[in-house]
């Protein structure tokens, strides 16, 4: 029996506009959008998420990824990471009706400044939860299988028993082989759909 469900943030219930980010970037360095894109540091990045890095750390991560010398200045920086986050989705409206029968979880790939900064403070799906499973709190991001065993442990539940939503294909893969349902969020009316067909909720009952 399903009694809890795990959501994804970026790309579930908010747009994410990395060109944003990207775009800004550039313009504060005069480095083309391409080439931002291919000097970002995937790996800082990582560990950024995992709690690793300090914010600062991370700044001076992607400062010295780009070509030298390099005059970012870190309050530009950070006003193009919160370039990223876009608006609330509609997917938020599923969120609230779904959790007046269900423990609702947020599983993310994230990191402090994404969450303290912003998340917190501008969204309203952070107050329709139970708790949360961030990347930098537990050392974990996924596709690792330890961070779809340790969100049902914090959560007091068992894979069986909980359904994960994300918008990435790898993520979803690596949740079900651990024996979670999985759902690949494409859309909120397929979302709907989905849910509905596994007897989750009812079509009508979420007005978009």
């Amino acid at each position: 029996m399903i009694t809890t469900l795990f959501f994804d943030i970026g790309g579930v219930l908010i747009n994410i506009h990395p060109e944003r980010t990207l775009q800004y970037l550039s313009d504060c360095t005069d480095v083309s959008v391409e080439d931002v894109r291919k000097c970002f540091p995937m790996e800082a990045h990582n560990q950024y998420e995992k709690g690793n890095l300090s914010n600062h750390e991370w700044f001076l991560a992607v400062k010295e990824s780009l070509p030298q010398p390099c005059c970012l200045k870190e309050s530009d920086f950070w006003h193009a990471w919160k370039l990223l986050l876009g608006d609330e989705k509609d997917t938020v409206r599923i969120l609230k009706e779904l959790s007046r029968n269900y423990s609702i979880w947020l599983l993310s790939n994230t990191n402090t400044k994404h969450i303290r900064d912003e998340i917190e403070k501008r969204y309203t799906f952070p107050n329709l939860v139970s708790g949360s499973v961030y990347s930098f709190n537990v050392g974990l991001r996924k596709p690792h299988k330890e961070i779809y065993l340790t969100a049902a442990e914090l959560a007091g539940t068992e894979p069986a028993n909980s359904i994960f939503i994300d918008d990435m294909a790898e993520n979803i893969y690596t949740a079900t082989e651990v024996g979670f349902t999985g759902i690949q969020y494409f859309s909120t009316e397929q979302l709907i759909e989905d849910l509905t067909h596994l007897g989750i909720m009812q079509k009508e009952t979420v007005i978009l």
